[in-house]
């Protein structure tokens, strides 16, 4: 008979591309109905995709030859019928593989390098065309995987093996093999992946518009208002206030900001910002770009946003860093500390330096001398809920005790404050008959002191939650390995709390500040002496009015504000142009007392 006069089942039963036992093995489902598998095959095995021996693909044989699936033919009998005469591949899959092996395109020890968990007999080439692609691999540095779908989607839309396309007939129309990922980036390219933060944000300049205060941050949320952020953000709307119902912008580049901060710090601090709110997410992957005028002032406050910013096309004259740290001091010996010190280290840039002991320290001996006429020293407020403070403690059966407990951050020196008060409660100089001990920080583990004494770990505060907290506390124990002091010795001693911190530098007497710091060296032994100390104050309801009284903590964020924001205006008259009062005093142009 000729293979036109033999039936289809026939066919498929006299050729090897059809295996009985095969079929049977790999389609338990057809041995156990009983149905024959041939016919199985001819009438539905092939539409389910089912392989009639492992010499023959069906799927394979459809994709390499869509006339055949358009017209619905099942594929072996038209291979054995009409494909084989016409030079059509009996394995299109082993095809391809032998076209891609032989096409230069494929490097096996570059594929093995972002895929090591494949065996070492396993057919790499193989598992390019069946898994490869499907995970975006590249089969060498000659090409792209993703590359060429992107520049192809009719391609992509075939669902085609890309370099197979390429190599069958890309090639020939003229398409680009677009280059695949480097197995050793250049250096170049690592530099940019390790120090993403401070690579050059993305910009774009457009026409003069109104003028603005940018803040460019991390992230601006209620649980972040505390100390920096919140600072910058009363610096940022006095200055907008000041320009005439100016606009401020926060500008976040790892979270979206949230918008309600500008409420809790009314409620916190009773500023007020006249003009309009304005939020922007610009990621540090370079996603998305910074749109500015030649009338915004942009305020950094960090060095890695000072240095993303310095470093794009945003004027320097245009640029104010609010400098709220010796940041140098965050890093060992080492890049990041390298880096830091040379952002510091910009001459001619702008700066707003938190606290006038922290601008001593920065510009003193072997420090950073041009901050003398660059920057301004900012004091800042620590509005109280009642002017008429009475410290708290009498009438209560216990004290309270105000750990500032930051394990995250290495400068607040947790473990050697835990380490001091455990000594304290041992030795009864806070007894613990006599004291509720607050732990105040995240991060704050679970902890026993001796005499089998528990803490109160309190994490997570808004700001006002935060106020009205430290105005039930009696004492504090504040560390901070920095040369100026934090805000919560502040804070706490406004309020008639008695507040021990630790010497560094320069900071060895805040009795300036107020008479309720006390100030003892970050020794054990120096600390326990300062406890003893601070006991004793905090004990003295009397002298902690009186103390309170006569301190030097400013109460009024507009009042303080004056002269920095005087300053600014002046340094930036090129910017904000002289045509009207954000050229001015201050007199008669910051905003009215809401208090």
């Amino acid at each position: 008979m000729t293979d036109k006069a033999k039936t289809d089942a026939d066919l498929l039963r006299e050729s090897e591309l059809f295996d009985t036992d095969f079929y049977l093995r790999k389609n338990p489902d057809v041995r156990k109905s009983g149905v024959d598998p041939v016919l199985h095959y001819l009438r539905q095995g092939a539409r389910d995709g089912r392989d009639p021996s492992r010499g023959f693909s069906t799927n394979a044989y459809l994709r390499r030859n869509p006339d055949v699936a358009e017209a619905g033919t099942n594929p072996l009998v038209h291979y054995l019928r009409i494909g084989r005469a016409e030079g059509r591949v009996l394995n299109p899959a082993e095809d391809d593989a032998r076209l891609v092996r032989e096409s230069g395109f494929f490097d096996e020890g570059y594929y093995r390098h972002f895929r090591p968990d494949l065996p070492i007999d396993r057919d790499v080439v193989k598992h390019y065309i069946r898994f490869g692609v499907r995970e975006g691999l590249d089969p060498s540095e000659k090409f792209s995987t993703s590359g060429y779908l992107r520049q192809n989607p009719d391609v992509a839309r075939t669902q085609l093996n890309p370099l197979v396309h390429y190599l069958r007939h890309g090639r020939t129309e003229g398409r680009i093999a677009p280059r695949g990922a480097l197995r050793e980036p250049y250096v170049d390219a690592l530099y940019a992946e390790r120090w993403q933060a401070i690579q050059p944000m993305p910009v774009t300049r457009l026409p003069a518009g109104e003028r603005r205060v940018s803040i460019v941050t991390d992230s601006v949320a209620p649980h972040s208002l505390f100390g920096g952020v919140g600072t910058a953000i009363i610096l940022g709307i006095q200055l907008a206030n000041r320009l005439g119902n100016g606009t401020l912008r926060l500008v976040t580049r790892t979270d979206a900001p949230d918008g309600q901060v500008i409420t809790l710090l009314e409620e916190a601090t009773g500023i007020h910002l006249d003009g309009i709110l304005e939020l922007e997410q610009v990621s540090v992957d370079g996603s998305q770009r910074l749109q500015f005028t030649d009338r915004d002032i942009v305020m950094t406050t960090s060095w890695w946003t000072t240095r993303a910013v310095l470093d794009s096309d945003i004027p320097r004259e245009q640029v104010l860093y609010l400098l709220q740290e010796d940041e140098r001091m965050f890093y060992p010996y080492g890049d990041e500390r390298l880096l830091c010190a040379e952002t510091l280290a910009e001459p001619d840039l702008a700066v707003v330096v938190n606290t006038s002991r922290l601008l001593d320290h920065l510009s003193g001996p072997g420090g950073l001398p041009h901050l003398r006429q660059n920057a301004i020293a900012l004091e800042p407020a620590f509005p109280t809920r009642d002017p008429s403070v009475v410290p708290a403690g009498s009438g209560r059966e216990k004290r309270n005790l105000f750990f500032y407990s930051r394990p995250l951050n290495a400068r607040n020196l947790f473990w050697r404050g835990a380490q001091v008060i455990a000594r304290a409660v041992e030795s009864r100089i806070l007894d613990p008959d006599e004291w509720n001990l607050h732990f105040v920080g995240r991060g704050t583990p679970e902890l026993t002191l001796p005499r089998d004494v528990h803490v109160n770990i309190i994490e997570g505060l808004g700001w006002t939650d935060y106020q009205d907290l430290v105005a039930t506390m009696d004492a504090a124990l504040v560390l901070m390995d920095t040369p100026h002091p934090s805000y919560p010795p502040y804070d706490l001693a406004s309020v008639g709390a008695a507040v021990l911190t630790n010497s560094h530098g320069i900071k060895t007497d805040l009795s300036d500040i107020s008479g309720n710091i006390i100030v003892a060296p970050s020794t054990v032994d120096g600390l326990l002496n300062g406890l003893r100390d601070l006991v004793a104050l905090a004990g003295n309801p009397e002298r902690r009015a009186a103390n309170v009284a006569a301190d030097r903590i400013n109460r009024d964020w507009e009042a303080t504000l004056v002269p920095v924001v005087d300053w600014v205006v002046d340094r930036f008259r090129g910017t904000l142009g002289a045509d009207d009062s954000a050229a001015g005093t201050s007199e008669g142009s910051i905003v009215p007392d809401v208090h």
